[in-house]
């Protein structure tokens, strides 16, 4: 019974990764509302089914730990913007899909809970394996229906894929970005293991084309410095944790630079779009990233608690940038990078309780890394999260990114069982 439970819930959190992608996809074709009820349906049954065991047996022991009510209040934080955009009248938004918003953020985090406390000391257990594994399917779904015939209604532009499992254009190369550089730690020996290797480097490479079809520069730029470093056994400095906090400053005063290293015949035959003015202002972003430090500088209204979701809207700070790029709401117009969306919406309070949890998510996915253990590949994922989360939206509100975060997070809010008698399991090195 307990195994076959087990199995069940851990089958539920592979898939939910692609029903996750899949609801997307209805939220736009139907309703914003539906598509967030499938999203998290899979999610919410391993929680019923956590629940329905726990009833039956009659007890219940507190496993958790000081990670898991950080990771919360930083959830919560979240989520309480989402309300008070409701409560200032945020247009478009009801009781109804604001309550599934804060369900969307809360429920897939305790689902990935409940998968921690019932793997809870099994030998060979790994969250490594079950995040590729849920990231492959997702990926793998998005290949055939696009294949199919079936765009991403949220987000596209002609002539660049759009997968249409996603919850717009750039998430693909974000996911596509840390699934390769996840495979990198298993990309190895390809003697002792050709046909694993050949599989695995065929799946690369086609991870490779789609992101450079997706053609988001940035994100190939980040993917290919961790590449770098992973190769070189550099990622595990300590000085890129407090350097990851400057990359969006950096990125703006090497803008020049950015755009020399882009039109180098190895990058200009695979990246569209490499013009000079639209490669030093990112596409227009760094209009957004100047009107934020603007704002800090000069307005700091709600600099503490926040304004809300989409808190620059409170505040006029992008009237003038939706005029210049013919958007009618700016309502709608997000900053483009998660850390300064945190910081508009949540305020400092936000962004520190944020800051404390990738310091958690660094750090032991760090020492797994370093110690070879078996859910080493996460430290690759990250990283990537480290980067792009001062570049792009990619983890805020209900992006892939969030629940990436909040499922490792999980895993950390819960104790680690009493060491097993005996020799200890022999460590993973598969490091790239």
């Amino acid at each position: 019974m307990e195994v076959s439970k087990r199995a069940l819930i851990n089958t539920l959190f592979v898939l939910g990764f692609t029903v996750y992608g899949v609801g997307f996809y209805i939220g736009a074709k139907e309703s914003f509302s539906t598509g967030m009820i499938v999203s998290v349906l899979p999610f919410a049954a391993i929680g019923a089914i956590h629940l329905l065991d726990l009833a039956y047996r009659g007890h219940a022991r507190g496993v958790v730990n000081r990670i898991y009510w950080v990771s919360l209040l930083c959830l919560l934080s979240m989520v309480s913007a989402h309300w008070i955009a409701l409560y200032k009248g945020f247009p478009g938004y009801s009781v109804l899909n604001t309550a599934l918003q804060s369900l969307m953020v809360l429920v897939p985090f305790h689902a990935a809970l409940v998968v921690r406390v019932v793997n809870r000391g099994v030998p060979g257990f790994s969250l490594a394996r079950m995040v590729l594994m849920g990231l492959s399917l997702l990926m793998a779904v998005n290949y055939l229906g696009y294949l199919a015939g079936f765009s991403n209604l949220v987000h596209s532009f002609e002539g660049r894929i759009a997968l249409p499992f996603m919850r717009g254009l750039y998430d693909a190369a974000h996911l596509l970005s840390i699934i390769n550089l996840m495979l990198l730690f298993h990309m190895r020996e390809p003697l002792r293991r050709p046909v694993t290797f050949s599989v695995l480097s065929v799946f690369y490479l086609l991870n490779l084309a789609v992101m450079l079809s997706v053609n988001s520069r940035l994100s190939f730029l980040m993917f290919m410095l961790l590449t770098v470093l992973f190769l070189f056994r550099a990622a595990q400095a300590r000085v890129l944790f407090p350097l990851s906090f400057f990359t969006l400053p950096l990125v703006l005063s090497f803008a020049l630079l950015i755009y020399e290293v882009l039109t180098l015949p190895v990058f200009s035959t695979v990246l569209d779009r490499v013009s000079k003015a639209d490669v030093t202002t990112f596409n227009g972003r760094s209009y957004l990233w100047y009107g934020a430090w603007e704002w800090l500088v000069d307005d700091r209204r709600g600099l503490l608690f926040g304004l809300g979701y989409n808190g620059q809207y409170w505040v006029g700070l992008l009237d003038m940038v939706a005029v210049q790029w013919g958007v009618g709401q700016p309502a709608f117009i997000h900053m483009h990078s998660s850390s300064l969306q945190v910081l508009l919406a949540q305020g400092l309070t936000g962004l520190v309780l944020m800051s404390i949890c990738l310091w958690y998510a660094w750090s032991r996915s760090r020492r797994w890394y370093m110690e070879g253990h078996v859910s080493a590949p996460l430290f690759g994922m990250v990283m990537y999260l480290l980067l792009i989360w001062q570049l792009d939206i990619f983890l805020y509100g209900l992006d892939f990114g969030v629940l990436l975060l909040s499922t490792l997070l999980a895993h950390l809010g819960v104790d680690e069982p009493p060491a097993p008698a005996g020799p200890a399991p022999a460590a993973w090195t598969g490091r790239p």
